[in-house]
């Protein structure tokens, strides 16, 4: 600033310790290339490359494998100006707004510190085995001499479940807990038990070949997949965007994909 007012002769800013203010000097100047400078400016970014914009977007693996990735191609073929990459490293929440725009990730209502839009609702149903139990035994019957194998880190599942096949809370169960919806898939495919399941555990963790939903029951649940989004690039055009792509989507696959009775076979 002391350069440009000792080139044209004149004081531009009032000096107050550290702050500095443009006078009326000062804004004469400006008045005057304000315009030519725009134009400038806007001569150079005609000619400039064009640049895609980044995204990068934190998603599980199961949700990237079994969904996104087969239909990225149809994102960025309609979106050849966004540069969009997934980081699938692990806990998405905690890198919102440090290294990633957005987060896809699994959600319970009125459970998470930040606002978020669900995509894929999360109904529960049972499953099993083709030929492990007799559905003319009746649920209650079933139960009472087959295990019932649930997600341990989901106990809401189970409680709204027994609610909604009419069971209560102290009904005698064989209870087998497992860690993940891999696991749990995997345990009713070996024949261990009937296993109460959330669809996308179905849709999500391969194949299905031998499993029916012998009671064809399906309830609600407060769990999504769902998206957040705290652009760190500046760029939320790329995010909404994104969004409105990933929403539509998944809301023409949620009308497509209600689950039957029996377990579509691949």
């Amino acid at each position: 600033m002391q350069k440009l007012e000792q080139h044209i002769g004149r004081t531009l800013f009032t000096r107050s310790g550290n702050e500095y203010r443009i006078n009326q000097e000062g804004k004469r100047l400006l008045s005057e290339i304000e315009q030519p400078f725009d134009q400038m400016v806007s001569a150079f970014e005609r000619r400039e490359r064009p640049r895609k914009m980044e995204l990068v977007v934190g998603v599980p693996t199961s949700f990237a494998t079994a969904w996104l990735i087969p239909r990225l191609d149809l994102f960025r073929k309609a979106n050849s100006d966004i540069e969009l990459t997934l980081d699938t490293s692990g806990s998405p929440i905690q890198k919102l707004g440090e290294s990633l725009d957005m987060i896809i990730f699994f959600a319970e209502e009125g459970a998470e510190p930040f606002p978020f839009q669900p995509l894929r609702k999360q109904g529960a149903f049972t499953v099993a085995n083709e030929g492990l139990v007799d559905p003319l035994l009746g649920l209650k019957g079933v139960l009472r001499k087959t295990p019932l194998l649930v997600h341990r880190r989901l106990p809401h599942i189970l409680d709204s479940w027994l609610s909604h096949v009419g069971l209560s809370r102290d009904f005698p169960l064989t209870i087998d807990a497992f860690d993940d919806g891999r696991l749990l898939v995997a345990a009713a495919r070996s024949g261990l038990g009937l296993a109460l399941v959330l669809e996308d555990m179905i849709n999500f963790y391969g194949n299905s070949t031998g499993l029916v939903r012998p009671f064809g029951e399906y309830v609600r649940t407060p769990f999504s997949y769902a998206i957040a989004a705290n652009p760190i690039s500046g760029n939320s055009r790329a995010v909404e965007r994104f969004a409105a792509w990933i929403t539509e989507e998944t809301r023409k696959d949620s009308q497509m994909t209600l689950p039957g009775k029996l377990l579509e076979t691949p």
